[in-house]
Parts: C-alpha cells; sequence; structure tokens
C-alpha cells in the first residue's frame, strides 16, 4: 500500500501516546518513522522542538515519552474500549451545560462528549452517559472545561425530535458500518502483507477507527444504530489484538500497544 502523507510530529505523538510513561526508545521512534518516510534527521529535530514545547521529555538518555499534561487526553481517548458500558439507556432526559464564557479548549471538550450548541453559551446532550453527574463533570474538567460551567439535567418538553436534529444520526449510524467493514477487510488481508505494510496499515486505519469511537457522542437507540456502534467496538477490539502483534515485532522497543491517535482539532 501507498503511504500517506503524514506529518512527522503527529507520527511521534501517536506512537508516544500508545507508550504512556513507559515511553519509546529514539531506536524505535527513528525505526518507525521511516515507514511513513520520515528520515532520522528530520526526527530527531521534531523530537527538539516538542521537548522544548514542554511537550514530551526525556526520563533517560534515549527514550522519550509524553508529559503529565498530555495524560487527560490519553485516557480520555482510551475510553473507547469500555464500548457500551460508557452508556446507560435513555430515559429522555436530557444534560445541559451552561458556560457564560466558551472558549476554544472548552468546545473542544464539549464536542469530544457529544453535547451540541443549542444557543449561545448553551450546550446539550441526551443523559445517557453512564458517568454520574460528578464524575462526568470531573471528565469534561479535566479536558478543558472550566469548573464554573453549570451542569444541569431536564426535560425537553416538546423539543425532543428538533434537538435530534443537531446531529448527522444517519451519517453516524453509517459510519459505524463503514468502519466495521474497513476493518475487517483490513484484518483478511494483514496475514498477506509484508510486516512494513501491515504496520502501516494498522497504524493508520486502527487509529482512524479509535478516533472515530473515542469522539464518539454515544447517543441513545432512536438517534443513531446502537448494533452498529456495539458491533464496530468489538471489531475494533479484535483489530487491536491483531495490531499489538503486528507492533510488537520490533526488536527495537518491546512495546506490544497500538499507536493512540491525535484527536482532530485537539485543545
Amino acid at each position: 500500500m501507498s503511504r500517506q502523507r503524514v506529518k512527522p510530529a503527529d507520527v511521534l505523538l501517536d506512537l508516544l501516546r500508545g507508550a504512556r510513561a513507559q515511553g519509546r526508545t529514539a531506536a524505535y521512534l527513528i525505526e518507525t518513522g521511516a515507514l511513513f518516510g520520515i528520515n532520522e534527521n528530520t526526527l530527531r529535530v521534531t523530537l527538539s522542538r516538542l521537548q522544548a514545547r514542554g511537550t514530551i521529555e526525556s526520563p533517560e538518555r534515549g527514550r522519550y515519552r509524553l508529559t503529565t499534561t498530555a495524560d487527560p487526553i490519553n485516557e480520555f481517548v482510551d475510553r473507547w474500549r469500555l464500548g457500551e458500558s460508557r452508556v446507560k439507556p435513555w430515559d429522555g432526559r436530557w444534560l445541559f451545560i451552561h458556560l457564560a464564557e466558551p472558549c476554544k479548549r472548552s468546545s473542544w471538550a464539549l464536542d469530544a462528549l457529544g453535547f451540541r450548541l443549542l444557543q449561545p453559551g448553551l450546550n446539550v446532550r441526551p443523559a445517557n452517559l453512564s458517568l454520574d453527574r460528578d464524575a462526568l463533570k470531573h471528565l469534561m474538567c479535566t479536558l478543558g472545561l472550566p469548573a464554573s460551567g453549570l451542569l444541569i439535567e431536564g426535560e425537553a418538553g416538546n423539543e425532543d425530535r428538533a434537538w435530534q436534529s443537531l446531529w448527522a444520526c444517519d451519517e453516524i449510524s453509517e459510519e459505524y458500518r463503514s468502519m466495521t467493514r474497513r476493518l475487517k477487510g483490513s484484518a483478511a488481508q494483514l496475514d498477506a502483507m509484508d510486516q512494513e505494510a501491515a504496520r502501516i496499515e494498522t497504524f493508520q486505519l486502527g487509529g482512524e477507527a479509535i478516533h472515530l469511537l473515542a469522539k464518539d457522542p454515544l447517543l441513545p437507540s432512536g438517534f443513531v444504530d446502537t448494533d452498529a456502534r456495539e458491533a464496530l467496538w468489538r471489531t475494533l477490539r479484535d483489530y487491536d489484538v491483531t495490531g499489538q502483534r503486528i507492533w510488537a515485532t520490533s526488536k527495537k522497543d518491546q512495546s506490544s500497544s497500538l499507536p493512540i491517535p491525535r484527536l482532530a482539532n485537539e485543545a
């Protein structure tokens, strides 16, 4: 397969997200960067810039990891592994969050948690998340929501159907089905690929699928095809195991976890 054009910093951050506190060796990063056409000099310059920016650190010579400020995003992304346990049956109630002065970071956090703008300063989503009020507020704050944000639960009256249109529900359901097909098609071909092609394939497609489930709005049945969402989760869980096996073959680094993708427009 052909390499997609990628930014060196994005590749490095994705790889380091998957390694968490353990980090990655410089040798591993150089080896993996070469898969994407990134030469050693470019990669080392990128590492230096990310370190100067405070995004990554070097706990020992020749090894790099993300700084602790990146942990909340990593943990949020990794919640995709919880699957449908992230939601509960919807009883028709809604969650509202009021912000007096929204900013770019708080807007990103609200979008990542499935909230949509109802009117200036007021965002809404179905109250079907399994997190209790305190846990949800804590998660929102770790992602960038100010503590002053007011979280309220209530009913919509006759606005249920109008508010449902805030999400592109049919498109979301089709994304579940399309990604499931792509993962299954890829999994069926991985054994026939050479090691380099298989690593690139699982990096790119696996990262794309994780991104989809990590930032999924987790809407209830009646809004989207929740059976299709669960099928995608199960398919990705199997694909992740396969990807870990493929990535664990590197002789320069025995960390077996798949890279965690940088979320679009991440704060």
